[in-house]
C-alpha cells in the first residue's frame, strides 16, 4: 500500500490510522463476499438484479399475461423489462446482447439464434362489419387484391406469407399501407379504412363482438408460429430460467426446452 500498516512497540503491535482505514475495507470486502456467495451462488432467482426480454404485440397482449403475474407473484424483487416490437428488432436486441431472449414470429433463420414454437396462430381475412364483403363468406384472391389492404411491413414474416400467396396467383395489390401493430391494423379495418389478413389472436375479441367479420379466400390458407428465440448457448440464471421454465411448461413444449438446456450444459 505505500505506507505503513501497524505500530511495533516490543511484543505490541497496533494498527496505524492507515491499518484502521484499510481494516474497514476488508471487512466490507469480506462482507461483499460473503453476500455475493450467497445471492448467486444458492441459484435462487429472488437474489437477482432484473433482466429484459422481448416480445411480439400479440405474444404481450394475449400469451404472456398471466405467465407474468405469477412470476411478479413468486419472485417480486426482480425486475422485468419487455420490450414490444418487431421480430427483426428483437433478434437484434438478443446478438447485441441487450436482451436475454424474445418471443418472435417464425421461421427466422439466424445460425446464432435457437428457437422453439409453442403457438400456432391462423390469420384469416378480416373486413369489418359494414364492409361490403361482410355479407360474403368466401371471396377470391383477386378481389382481396383489388381492395385497400392493411399490412405488415414487408421485412416481417406475416407479411412474407402474405406476399408469397399474391405472387403465385401473379397478382398485385393495388394498394397498401404498411403498419407494424397488429392493434392498430385492426381497428382501422374495423373503422373500414380496408381489409387485412390479421393473427386470429388479434381479432378473436372483435370477431365476438361483431365489428369484425373473417372470410375464407379460395385457396389461401394462412398461419404463423410464435415462437421463444434466444442466443446459442447462452447461459440463463435461475431468474431467467424460472420464467422460461413456466413459458415452455405453459404451451407443452417443457420437453424440448429441457433438451436444448441439457445441450447447452454440455457445450464447453
Amino acid at each position: 500500500m505505500g505506507v505503513r500498516l501497524f505500530n511495533r512497540n516490543g511484543r505490541r503491535i497496533s494498527l496505524t490510522l492507515e491499518g484502521r482505514q484499510l481494516l474497514a475495507y476488508a471487512e466490507q470486502i469480506q462482507d461483499l463476499v460473503v453476500e455475493a456467495r450467497d445471492r448467486v451462488g444458492r441459484g435462487d432467482p429472488s437474489g437477482a438484479e432484473g433482466f429484459r426480454f422481448g416480445a411480439i404485440d400479440a405474444a404481450v397482449i394475449y400469451l404472456i399475461p398471466d405467465l407474468l403475474r405469477d412470476y411478479h407473484t413468486r419472485f417480486p424483487e426482480v425486475e422485468v423489462t419487455v420490450q414490444v416490437d418487431a421480430s427483426r428488432f428483437l433478434v437484434e436486441e438478443i446478438l447485441a446482447d441487450r436482451s436475454e431472449f424474445a418471443l418472435i414470429t417464425l421461421p427466422f433463420e439466424n445460425a446464432k439464434i435457437a428457437t422453439i414454437p409453442i403457438c400456432q396462430d391462423t390469420m384469416p381475412l378480416v373486413v369489418g362489419s359494414r364492409h361490403p364483403m361482410a355479407s360474403r363468406r368466401r371471396v377470391r384472391l383477386e378481389e382481396v387484391a383489388a381492395e385497400t389492404l392493411i399490412l405488415f411491413h414487408r421485412e416481417s414474416v406475416s407479411r412474407r406469407l402474405v406476399d408469397a400467396y399474391f405472387a403465385e396467383a401473379g397478382l398485385t395489390p393495388g394498394r397498401v399501407m404498411e403498419m407494424s401493430s397488429p392493434e392498430a391494423m385492426r381497428k382501422l379495418v374495423e373503422a373500414g379504412v380496408g381489409i387485412s389478413f390479421l393473427p386470429s389472436l388479434t381479432v378473436q375479441e372483435s370477431v365476438e363482438g361483431g365489428t369484425l367479420k373473417t372470410l375464407a379466400v379460395s385457396g389461401v390458407a394462412l398461419s404463423r408460429q410464435i415462437g421463444v428465440a434466444w442466443r446459442r448457448g447462452r447461459y440463463f440464471g435461475p431468474a431467467i430460467e424460472a420464467l422460461m421454465n413456466a413459458l415452455f411448461e405453459a404451451y407443452g413444449r417443457r420437453a424440448e426446452w429441457d433438451a436444448a438446456v441439457a445441450t447447452r450444459a454440455s457445450l464447453p
